[in-house]
């Protein structure tokens, strides 16, 4: 076992503490885990706040409860690192911010801070804006979309174009779009891999993967030559990142600690923004009285002229909207941490290398915090407020030191993608769609067929 449950340490409440059922010898739960890993998640809310999981050789410990979940996060935070599987990402994707631990994340966090400042979102704002309405611009009445190759697309394009400008915009989204998916698949793969067998192995997927990887990084490096021709304005992110200076020694960020950034804040943004966005078009397809509340928010508020990033705040209907579709419809399956020294938690206490998880996806789901919770209804945020919500209950952009600093810049193109795109179409299911949820390096749609037709 990782963990006990025994002791006086830590918060007043003793956590409650089990084996996750359908345990096997040798394989532990990775067959339930393969099985139907969602299902698996939501069974682990009603047997304890801490579940033991053991996935092959590895037992890891799942926090269930909200209270445990903050504890993790933020009252603890400093006891815990991002876990055995980041550490498996890491070599793959680079030290970015979102993978760097300790002082080597402050350092980063503080350096890239200011290319996510609200001075820069109204900016980006703009181009988030010229992305869809360009993309948008060759819909066809009748016309049946792949929705959630569009909205990937749109995302990609949008991070394209404030990362590097639009100067250089179209062939650079259009190269992400081509490498990023190899190189996302074979991340989570390697990663979800127990024992590193994959990655040795001389497959098809590795070779695309070592291709696409080299490839991504080699555009990065020729767009940041590029800028040495004077190829920018000085608004876009890259060109951010390359003023950034450390407080502590005046020193910029190296090109490789800069290209790292880039691939960490792509592969965040990219998988989880655009799959929200792809099941939220899903909700409002299913709920067309809510579709019309947005038209008629996005009419009484804006009228003709663009959502700008001010006015992300005043389209309180379209962010209870948003929030719903991150709850319901969560595109991160777990989240990992892992402990650096012992630690109280529970009533119990923890040793050091334990490797713990929280599923954002079943937490929201979970009838005994969210009542119905199979049901999209955006007014239960007027009942019962985010803020008002037991800490750890709500994190669509997790909690502590490790909050996601995209989370305003995520709202933003959220926002303007469902404004824009409300006013000029009605997005409906083809004929004979069935969309499953299927869980990969994000929960996304099995596919989202759906017939364009103007808004009227």
């Amino acid at each position: 076992m990782t963990a006990t449950v025994a002791g006086q340490d830590g918060p007043p409440r003793t956590a409650t503490f089990a084996v996750a059922a359908g345990r096997l010898p040798g394989v532990g739960h990775t067959l339930a885990v393969l099985r139907n890993p969602l299902r698996f998640l939501c069974s682990l809310q009603r047997q304890a706040d801490i579940v033991r999981v053991d996935l092959g050789p590895m037992s890891t410990l799942f926090l269930t409860a909200p209270d445990l979940i903050n504890t993790m996060l933020v009252d603890r935070r400093d006891n815990f690192d991002k876990g055995r599987f980041y550490d498996k990402v890491r070599p793959l994707a680079g030290n970015g911010v979102v993978l760097a631990q300790g002082a080597e994340h402050r350092r980063q966090l503080a350096m890239i801070k200011p290319a996510f400042h609200r001075t820069q979102l109204t900016g980006y704002t703009d181009v988030m804006h010229a992305v869809v309405e360009e993309r948008i611009r060759d819909w066809r009445a009748g016309q049946t979309l792949a929705v959630d190759k569009e909205m990937h697309t749109i995302t990609l394009c949008i991070l394209a174009r404030t990362m590097f400008g639009a100067g250089i915009a179209a062939d650079t989204a259009r190269e992400l779009a081509e490498l990023l998916p190899d190189v996302l698949k074979a991340i989570m793969v390697r990663t979800l891999d127990p024992g590193d067998v994959l990655a040795r192995l001389p497959l098809p997927m590795n070779r695309r993967f070592d291709t696409a990887h080299a490839r991504l990084r080699a555009a990065i490096h020729r767009v940041m030559l590029s800028y040495q021709d004077g190829v920018t304005d000085g608004t876009d992110m890259l060109s951010m990142l390359l003023a950034a200076r450390d407080e502590r020694t005046g020193q910029p960020m190296t090109e490789d600690e800069i290209c790292d950034q880039i691939v960490a804040v792509t592969m965040a943004g990219s998988e989880t923004a655009a799959t929200a966005m792809t099941w939220m078009f899903h909700e409002l397809a299913r709920h067309p009285e809510v579709e019309r509340r947005v038209m008629d928010e996005v009419g009484d508020v804006l009228g003709d002229r663009r959502c700008t990033f001010a006015d992300v705040s005043k389209l309180p209907y379209c962010r209870r909207v948003l929030q719903e579709v991150l709850r319901l419809r969560q595109p991160i399956m777990v989240i990992s941490r892992r402990t650096t020294t012992e630690v109280p938690i529970g009533g119990g206490c923890l040793r050091a290398g334990a490797e713990l998880f929280y599923s954002p996806y079943a937490v929201f789901r979970d009838p005994a915090h969210f009542p119905d919770p199979m049901r999209f209804d955006p007014d239960r945020w007027l009942t019962t407020p985010a803020t008002n919500l037991p800490r750890g209950t709500y994190t669509p952009f997790g909690g502590g030191p490790r909050h996601c600093i995209g989370e305003h810049f995520a709202w933003a193109m959220m926002t303007v993608v469902l404004t824009e795109i409300v006013r000029r179409w009605r997005l409906r299911p083809a004929p004979g769609t069935r969309v499953r949820e299927m869980p990969w390096a994000t929960i996304n749609p099995s596919s989202m067929p759906m017939v364009a037709t103007p808004a009227g």
